[in-house]
């Protein structure tokens, strides 16, 4: 029996952590939360808003009996589940329940930010008691997801009862939905605008290349065919001035979270969960840095390492007098590392260590962005020579600009992220000389609508607005994707019909939850819980007191397509009074339609003929009463039925051989059985 106990989540994790510390450690994994609020129920007290978690299965719980008794044995207990708050919760109910079972003895808190042996030692050596780590962090965990329940479970029954149909509501993730119909809108209503485009290929000693007319693009098609005019009537342009000067080109910083979704989507077309799933892997591996992060910076001591890398490996040219330093957006985020390889070798040796780790090549795919991103943050800059030609021709002006990469720098390690700029190659050009125009060219474009969202870009606005954490941008874009309000073709995200529905309801009766500043302003909140600032229950009473409001007319979402629909089958325009429930009432009542459907008519006529009642000719005329005399008739029809086999041996094996004699009772009970069964 070892002395020491780890808790983590992953089993890969504890596997690798077993490996570095020997005999003298046991590392158990916990998978993932092993405490949630209940699945089919609210699980929160109203009037406290005091949450009631549960162990979440029979394996979780049979693997907290086993940590607890191991706990017992053990003389120090180290909880290492993840730096972040969904990690800190884990190790917060953890501490709780080994507090009762492991009384007295030293629980510790160990952040991993990599699974590499050094860095573990280190980190355990100097591992804090937990009761002396920043609580604020469960607080946070518990804002968000006592709110998100609160909210979710009040008002997605609501909608899906208002609206007709399954709906849910999310603190986060509607809002989410919303940007994408809104910009599915914007390309609906947008109207491309024409606009010219002149150019005009000139020759030097048979070198040629293209100049643009100065104001590029030229909105008056008339004026855009007077300059065509002009410049067709001569046969050469006039050097009016050159301009050479060196331009730099930095490399990015470091990869975070969401960078790494947005980089991994457009250069690999990796889905964000996709990414998140390939980083923890490369994480628990210990092939990276922790991948949940908003911080750009990387520790002195990594930075020492990567620019030894370059040194030996690219030459010292490559590498600036002094470390780059990245500044964070937010002062919080600096706890944190940025998302960088953890082993400094080149990217033959990164393949080696995938492979030997068991990894896929998408692994290894992931892994050469990070690896890339990495060593070039720590370069030097990219330098061109950039020449910008002003011509006249004809009395009008024409630009054209060359470029030439005249030193790599970190380009030539970080290449194919980024499109290379087009090297149009000039020939030496002097102020005053002509060159021979071989032809022009007039272009009719037009202005083009914003695009679809793709799961980086959407990545990138959520963050941009605030909305979410880096821990939750995936799990927003998977939420909405199988919810059905969100469907992926090619690489973009298009709003579905529901998309729009719950939108459209919301956005009348509870606006609050789509509107993009107040989701900021809650994401705002929940970081001053983790600062110990705000109290979490807050945040959790505004959600729930903001629940219970309805805004907009008590017009259910049914009611009102209903009358949309009658008032285009009759040619009406109803907008005025879409918000008046009386008058929207009296409307449908003027033009709903009185006769049966064809389907209510054959049934009607099927139960006549199989029961023998009446079916008198007003009452295939009238919706209401066929409704009545089918009920009736349905009534009539139970005497007839005779139970299967297979339902009498139901209500035998369930104690209800009584109901076998009373065929009405026998289905009525049938079907509440199935029903529930179907549930589970």
């Amino acid at each position: 029996m070892a002395d020491k106990i780890i808790i983590v989540e992953s089993p890969k994790k504890a596997r690798e952590i077993q490996k570095f510390l020997g005999r003298d450690y046991t590392v158990k994994a916990t998978i993932g939360h092993f405490k949630d609020l209940p699945e089919k129920e609210m699980g929160v007290d109203l009037k406290t808003f005091e949450p009631s978690f549960v162990v979440k299965s029979k394996n979780h719980k049979k693997i907290l009996s086993e940590i607890k008794k191991l706990a017992k044995q053990a003389k120090e207990i180290f909880i290492a589940t993840d730096p972040d708050r969904e990690g800190y919760a884990i190790g917060y109910f953890m501490f709780e329940e080994l507090k009762k079972s492991a009384k007295n003895k030293p629980i510790k808190r160990a952040e991993f930010h990599e699974i590499t042996k050094n860095h573990v030692k280190e980190v355990l050596k100097k591992a804090p008691e937990f009761e002396k780590t920043n609580k604020g962090l469960f607080n946070a965990f518990l804002g968000r997801r006592v709110g998100d329940r609160i909210v979710g479970y009040t008002l997605s029954p609501i909608a899906s009862k208002e609206i007709g149909g399954r709906f849910s509501v999310g603190r986060v993730q509607s809002p989410a939905v919303r940007l994408i119909v809104e910009r599915e809108e914007e390309i609906k209503n947008f109207k491309p605008e024409p606009y010219y485009v002149i150019t005009a290929l000139l020759e030097k000693e048979k070198n040629q290349f293209t100049a643009t007319y100065k104001d590029q693009k030229i909105k008056d098609k008339k004026k855009a065919e007077s300059i065509f005019q002009d410049i067709k009537k001569v046969s050469y342009a006039t050097v009016v001035n050159v301009e050479k000067k060196q331009v730099k080109q930095s490399p990015k910083p470091p990869f975070i979270t969401s960078t790494l979704q947005q980089t991994a989507n457009s250069v690999l077309k990796f889905a964000p969960e996709k990414t998140m799933m390939l980083a923890q892997d490369l994480f628990e591996n210990g092939l990276i840095t922790y991948h949940r992060t908003d911080s750009v910076r990387i520790s002195d001591e990594a930075i020492k390492q990567i620019r030894g890398f370059i040194k030996e490996k690219l030459g010292s040219n490559y590498l600036p007098q002094k470390p780059r330093k990245y500044k964070n957006k937010n002062t919080q985020a600096d706890a944190h590392e940025a998302i960088r390889i953890t082993n400094f070798v080149d990217i033959d040796q990164q393949k080696k260590l995938v492979q030997e780790k068991g990894l896929t090549e998408d692994h290894f795919k992931l892994l050469k962005l990070i690896y890339e991103r990495t060593i070039a943050s720590q370069m030097k800059d990219a330098l061109y020579d950039r020449t910008t030609v002003l011509f006249d021709i004809n009395g009008h002006p024409f630009k054209t600009t060359g470029s030439i990469l005249t030193f790599e720098g970190y380009k030539k390690i970080y290449k194919q992220q980024e499109q290379e700029q087009e090297s149009n190659l000039l020939p030496t050009l002097e102020t005053g000389e002509k060159v021979k125009k071989i032809e022009e060219k007039l272009e009719e474009k037009f202005t083009k609508p914003p695009p679809r969202y793709t799961e980086g870009s959407l990545v990138k606005k959520l963050e941009e607005l605030g909305i979410g954490r880096p821990s939750t941008y995936a799990t927003i874009i998977k939420t909405i994707k199988d919810r059905g309000y969100v469907v992926k073709q090619g690489g973009s995200l298009r709003p579905t019909e529901n998309a729009y529905n719950l939108i459209n309801y919301l956005s009348r009766r509870y606006n609050w939850v789509i509107d993009y500043d107040f989701t900021r302003k809650m994401e705002e909140f929940l970081d001053k819980v983790e600062e110990n600032k705000k109290n979490w229950k807050e945040f959790v009473r505004e959600l729930y007191e903001k629940s219970q409001k309805k805004s907009g007319s008590n017009i259910s979402e049914k009611m009102r397509n209903y009358a949309l629909d009658l008032a285009k089958k009759h040619g009406k325009d109803i907008s005025d009074i879409l918000e008046d429930a009386e008058k929207l009432k009296q409307f449908i009542d003027e033009h709903k339609e009185t006769r049966p459907t064809e389907k209510q008519i054959a049934y009607a006529k099927a139960l006549a003929e199989k029961t023998g009642l009446k079916l008198p000719d007003d009452v295939l005329e009238d919706k209401e009463k066929i409704k009545k005399w089918i009920n009736k008739a349905k009534k009539e029809a139970m005497k007839y039925i005779q139970l299967s086999e297979k339902q009498k041996k139901v209500l035998i094996s369930q104690g209800k051989e009584e109901l076998i004699n009373q065929p009405e009772k026998a289905i009525k009970w049938l079907n509440s059985y199935f029903k529930k069964r179907k549930r589970k």
